[in-house]
């Protein structure tokens, strides 16, 4: 440090002209240093967020390997799922194979059966017939008493003789009737328009005795005479003489049978409604199989059981519809539906 009146040496000057010049290398030293030190801290953060997101990476990294090696698992699972399902399919289908196979062997056997059993009634019944018809010209010859005069115990006898013949014969009819429909036989019918009130009232006179004959009541209305079914009469006859029949069997005595004839939007509707035995609503169905028969108890009714089966089909030959239900109170009914006749 100089004294204020002291004059500078040239010592002096040259320190001062060397402090001038490194005064700016001092400051710049400092900058420099500065800046060294912020580089530094911003590298140290920097590599700091490096870190971190690496470490988020990881984690990452380590979910998504979890999540893979639980999906491999899942992959297993779900093959061995596949190969499970594609095993007991594979059975499946073996199994329904097998069960189309045996059940196309029994359609083809029963169709064999039923052609064995529609031969062997036919033959059968012609071979029942043949006999019958026989015993019926000898019964009609003691009948008009051409080789002598019966006494009442005989000719009480020969109409016992009489009424079995009648009631065989009914029953070989309709076997032969039912083995013609079973052999595949088509049902031949003669379509044309039928006065419904025609038939109908005629069917008293055809079941009179039988009626009489375990003291049955019968009534017979129609809502108009100007009925016309598209019906062959014959068979459309018939139908209703086994429904009359089949009512006054299973009716006990003192019961009720009414006949009844109505007109529905192209329909004819007939039925026959009956006091009797009744059918249980399982069996509404099943008595139209053949063979089958209601039977009351201490019941002994007569019949093959084929009535029932052979009008229906006879029903459906003519466009038509054969059903049953059961009364409120008792009895059952038997509906006959069949288109009405057009064009008239």
């Amino acid at each position: 440090m100089m004294d204020p009146g002291q004059q500078p040496t040239s010592s002096d000057l040259r320190d001062f002209s060397r402090k001038v010049r490194e005064a700016p290398t001092r400051e710049e030293n400092r900058t420099s240093a500065a800046r060294s030190m912020k580089i530094a801290q911003g590298e140290t953060e920097g590599e700091e967020d490096l870190l971190r997101a690496l470490e988020e990476l990881r984690a990452q990294y380590e979910k998504l390997a979890r999540a893979a090696g639980r999906l491999r698992e899942v992959n297993r699972e779900l093959e061995l799922t596949v190969a499970s399902r594609t095993t007991q399919l594979a059975m499946a289908n073996h199994t329904t194979d097998e069960l189309l196979t045996a059940e196309r062997r029994a359609r083809e056997e029963a169709e064999i059966a039923n052609r064995i059993k529609g031969d062997f009634l036919a033959l059968l019944s012609h071979e029942f017939r043949t006999p019958l018809q026989a015993i019926f010209g000898y019964t009609e010859l003691l009948e008009r008493q051409i080789h002598g005069p019966l006494n009442e115990a005989q000719l009480r006898d020969l109409k016992r003789i009489q009424q079995s013949q009648q009631h065989l014969l009914g029953l070989i009819s309709t076997i032969l009737e039912f083995a013609r429909l079973e052999g595949g036989k088509e049902i031949e019918v003669h379509l044309c328009p039928t006065s419904v009130h025609e038939i109908l009232r005629e069917m008293e006179g055809f079941i009179g005795s039988q009626l009489e004959k375990r003291d049955l009541k019968y009534d017979y209305r129609c809502d108009g005479e100007a009925i016309f079914a598209h019906t062959d009469p014959a068979r459309f006859q018939q139908i209703v003489l086994n429904l009359l029949a089949n009512a006054i069997k299973f009716t006990p005595a003192g019961g009720h049978i009414s006949l009844e004839c109505a007109s529905e939007p192209g329909t004819a509707v007939i039925r026959v409604i009956d006091s009797g035995i009744g059918i249980s609503d399982e069996q509404l169905e099943t008595i139209f199989q053949p063979f089958v028969q209601i039977r009351a108890k201490h019941s002994t009714t007569e019949g093959a059981g084929l009535g029932l089966p052979i009008s229906r089909r006879l029903a459906i030959a003519m466009g038509g519809t054969l059903s049953a239900s059961r009364n409120p109170e008792s009895g059952s009914t038997f509906t006959l539906r069949l288109p009405l006749a057009r064009d008239l």
